[in-house]
């Protein structure tokens, strides 16, 4: 009587029950299962930002803290949904964050083509950042200097002030969790002057680009550290700093492919997606956790090593290599990677920096604010769901679409302005 779409819906519905889908280990349930032992194990070592993050995570979903009620118009019938934790290391809830910042990263894109760089550095110099944090700040802002340097040689172009249009995202891990920070940047081939021109920007010169990036960085490190660190500290840095110039002579690493001569949606919304899960999400993706032995407590997971992406020749290729440890390692090397609270992991300089949108505002821009908008409008959780599960949770069985009833829901007085997610 309903029809046959409220009939596929309810059947999908159930189809997506926990006891029914063949579910990854979570991370969530590893850590509802070890992290006070593991907190009370090491939490004079724990940054704050850490054990925020991870309770939040903990938490999130779970009806005990929080839901809201939806009831049908037409039968007793009711739905609750448990509040998201909108914590920095949760993979549910980083969905939407991910979905959001791809949103905001393609409403500042202008209609051009683009250039996706990777600026990484020595390994000898891993150590120092996540000692020292403020060195993720050093490394974002080298980046913007490096590359302003690199196309303001000639007297007439500094005169100009010309700006590139960068949109820089930091990864602090690669496949395998070890620390390896590395910016990854979307760079408009376009520089826009004083005067509000302008003009197409094809030529980066790659050899100079990687000498002013080592320079700067090891500079830029050796003032932080000057003012942060000890003086042991300092001292040894510079140590290295004089060997890593004479190791690496032609600069460090940098890569920047065009993104496609036809800068497209399509190709926009995967370059960004691509960039921006690494900064919504944790170390690992819980497709790559294969067991949780709860009696020896260990963890077991998987990584394609980055060296085999260029190797056609199976036989020359490491091969997925599996990892066996202790949960506490495997915890220890997913929250270091944890940014503290107020953190930015994507910046925004030159032309598409905030102070600078104004000028830029009159020219084309890939996506229309319209579309942007309708795109943000999806981003709730009856969407996401929709978009995910394929089913739509507040539709009941009888036909009617469930509505929301505050005065029935459970909403702790700090998570008020999380009613929106609905």
């Amino acid at each position: 009587m309903t029809g046959s779409s409220v009939y596929e819906n309810e059947l999908t519905r159930l189809a997506n029950l926990k006891v029914y889908r063949d579910e990854h280990i979570s991370i969530q349930s590893i850590f509802v299962h070890y992290w006070n032992a593991f907190k009370a194990k090491y939490e004079p070592q724990l940054r704050p930002a850490i054990i925020e993050n991870v309770e939040k995570m903990i938490k999130c979903r779970n009806l005990k803290y929080g839901f809201l009620f939806f009831e049908c118009p037409n039968c007793n019938n009711y739905h609750l949904q448990g509040l998201s934790c909108h914590s920095r290391f949760c993979p549910s809830c980083n969905e939407k964050y991910r979905e959001a910042r791809t949103l905001a990263i393609q409403s500042k894109l202008l209609e051009a083509n683009h250039r996706h760089f990777v600026f990484s550095i020595a390994k000898e110099l891993r150590k120092y950042f996540f000692h020292y944090r403020g060195l993720f700040d050093v490394l974002f802002n080298t980046v913007n200097q490096a590359l302003h340097k690199t196309i303001r040689q000639s007297k007439s172009k500094r005169k100009l002030n010309l700006k590139l249009g960068v949109i820089c995202f930091l990864h602090t891990y690669g496949r395998d969790m070890k620390p390896n920070p590395h910016i990854h940047a979307l760079i408009a081939e376009k520089t826009l002057d004083d005067l509000s021109r302008l003009k197409n920007f094809f030529y980066f010169p790659f050899d100079r680009l990687r000498m002013y990036y080592q320079y700067l960085l090891l500079k830029n490190m050796s003032d932080y550290l000057k003012v942060h660190a000890t003086k042991d500290i300092y001292r040894e840095f510079n140590i290295l700093r004089t060997f890593l110039n004479n190791k690496y002579k032609k600069g460090f690493y940098t890569y920047g492919p065009q993104v496609s001569k036809s800068f497209s949606l399509s190709s926009a919304k995967g370059v960004s997606d691509y960039i921006a899960r690494y900064a919504s999400h944790p170390a690992i993706s819980e497709s790559r956790i294969q067991t949780l032995n709860l009696d020896n407590h260990t963890v077991t997971w998987f990584y394609d090593p980055h060296e085999d992406d260029d190797i056609d020749d199976d036989s020359l290729k490491q091969g997925r290599q599996v990892v066996t440890e202790h949960v506490f390692t495997f915890i220890q090397k997913l929250i270091r990677h944890i940014p503290d609270k107020g953190f930015h992991l994507i910046r925004y300089y030159g032309f598409y920096a905030n102070k600078a949108s104004s000028k830029i505002s009159l020219f084309k821009k890939l996506r229309q604010k319209s579309s942007i908008k309708f795109a943000k409008a999806k981003l709730t959780f009856r969407s996401m769901i929709k978009s995910t599960y394929h089913y739509d949770p507040l539709l009941c069985p009888c036909g009617f679409v469930m509505k929301l009833n505050l005065d029935s829901s459970f909403i702790p007085s700090r998570k008020r302005g999380l009613i929106s997610d609905a």
